[in-house]
């Protein structure tokens, strides 16, 4: 079944951009990419489609959106993602979304590449993979001592600069071992990695009992 992607935006300029960008390099793998400028559009494009969709949702737009939005969007059979984009502050905002079910969280002040790259695995992933994925025993995760120690702050609720300090290292190497964790935990956001690591009993409090 063919992969698509819908983003539903209100605003025509940041709409009508972002829909150019990700078609032309989406084109790459037959993947189509429609818009809406509401909710309502959105989900009558989708209740027409045969094709199963990740939807990119602006959280702040009339009409249906925000956390209600993501969990109607979530709930249609064809769509395999939603993706939560907006101008508002990511780390309040992030576990929000990802409590109503989103996959991801991504900023508007956020670059065209920059939002490709988190897009892509969810649109071009393995399905199979990642169900084989849920299923990995505790001691089978190829997780460090030093990305342990980072999930540990993550689950504290610490940014990235104060897990920084706190390990002495740099932001942009604590963004290495954060993305290695989202790989190996198969998950797309740090609300996702903690609850995963909950599950497992890689946090150090459970590791320690």
């Amino acid at each position: 079944m063919p992969k698509s992607l819908l983003i539903v935006d209100d605003h025509p300029v940041y709409r009508d951009a972002l829909r150019e960008k990700l078609g032309h390099e989406f084109s790459k793998d037959a993947i189509e990419v429609s818009v809406a400028s509401n909710a309502n559009d959105g989900l009558s494009l989708l209740d027409q489609s045969k094709n199963t969709w990740v939807v990119l949702l602006d959280l702040l737009m009339p009409g249906l959106s925000g956390l209600a939005g993501i969990k109607v969007f979530k709930n249609i059979p064809n769509v395999l993602h939603v993706v939560s984009i907006s101008g508002l502050d990511e780390i309040s905002w992030e576990p929000k979304t990802a409590s109503a079910g989103a996959s991801l969280f991504l900023s508007k002040n956020s670059t065209s590449d920059f939002i490709i790259l988190k897009l892509k695995p969810l649109l071009t992933g393995d399905p199979i993979y990642l169900a084989a994925k849920e299923s990995i025993e505790p001691n089978e995760f190829r997780i460090t001592k030093r990305q342990l120690e980072v999930l540990d702050l993550i689950a504290l609720g610490h940014p990235n600069k104060i897990i920084a300090d706190y390990l002495d290292i740099s932001e942009q190497t604590v963004k290495i071992h954060i993305n290695q964790l989202f790989k190996e935990l198969c998950v797309f956001n740090r609300t996702q990695a903690v609850i995963k690591a909950q599950k497992y009993h890689l946090l150090l409090g459970a590791r320690s009992s």
